[in-house]
């Protein structure tokens, strides 16, 4: 992750999160084939306002197949 610092506030606490529905994660999968394997969103966020930097898979790999 490039941005060290939050746009919103210029916080520099960023943190890493994993989102989650109800009991679990939250997953990716591919458009082209949705049965195939997938790989959990994380994101990375500021512990001082909340906002939201950036969303991203795990395994980007897994999903190209």
């Amino acid at each position: 992750m490039e941005e060290k610092v939050c746009p919103k506030c210029n916080n520099s606490q960023i943190e890493k999160g994993i989102i989650r529905s109800g009991n679990a994660v939250v997953h990716m999968f591919s458009y082209n084939n949705p049965r195939s394997q997938s790989s959990p969103i994380s994101s990375y966020y500021c512990s001082n306002c909340g906002y939201v930097l950036g969303l991203y898979f795990e395994n980007p790999k897994i999903l190209g197949k």
